[in-house]
């Protein structure tokens, strides 16, 4: 089973909030908060703190390993932000999640696609759904990337996830499910076993002790 969960940072515009939740998390955390120049970005770094602080509380340290990805020992999660939301992810066996603005990155489209791939995207996908499109085919190439554990040590374009408007995984081993997303968005996971996704308050976050409040 992958839980997955979606929030929403924009609660965090409100300064008392705001510190209530920057207080719960760890000093790395709060040094990966300060150091951004942007409120909203400082938003969905703490956001992701207070996930992170329920997978120390329920599971053990979490430690990045040299591919940059985070981990805990007993538990597989990922996590991934756009616009004002923070996606998470949960599994027992290696897992990506990816959320993705429409509309967003559809300029790097021949950068990131496989040849065929791209050429198939200009032929059949009709002009009007292209941006929708391409925003579910970057969030599955990027989840199943982190799922790997490679992110951008595996190019994008070196493999093949959209065939027509159609998501298939690019081989049999890590399927990618599609998730339904905010309005204006697109999520995908990566990994083995059926996917359930909830929407989670900042409130619920931080009022939560583990991850057993918020399953």
């Amino acid at each position: 089973m992958i839980r997955c969960f979606v929030t929403d940072c924009s609660p965090l515009g409100d300064p008392a909030v705001y510190d209530r939740a920057y207080a719960l998390i760890s000093d790395a955390r709060k040094g990966k908060a300060d150091f951004y120049r942007f409120p909203t970005d400082r938003m969905l770094s703490v956001t992701a703190g207070l996930f992170l602080r329920l997978i120390e509380r329920s599971y053990g340290a979490v430690t990045e390993d040299g591919n940059g990805k985070l981990r805990c020992p007993g538990i597989e999660f990922n996590l991934s932000h756009s616009g004002h939301y923070v996606a998470f992810a949960l599994s027992e066996d290696p897992v990506g999640i990816d959320i993705e603005a429409v509309g967003r990155n559809r300029d790097i489209a021949k950068r990131v696609m496989d040849p065929q791939e791209y050429s198939d995207f200009m032929d059949t996908v009709g002009e009007k759904d292209r941006n929708e499109v391409f925003a579910r085919m970057w969030t599955a190439k990027e989840s199943y990337m982190k799922a790997l554990g490679l992110g951008f040590r595996l190019p994008p374009e070196s493999f093949r996830v959209l065939y027509g408007y159609d998501i298939r995984s690019p081989d049999g081993t890590m399927p990618i499910c599609e998730l339904a997303p905010p309005e204006g968005f697109r999520i995908c996971v990566c990994g083995d076993g059926d996917c359930t996704i909830r929407p989670v308050g900042v409130e619920e976050l931080m009022d939560a002790r583990s991850f057993g409040d918020i399953l």
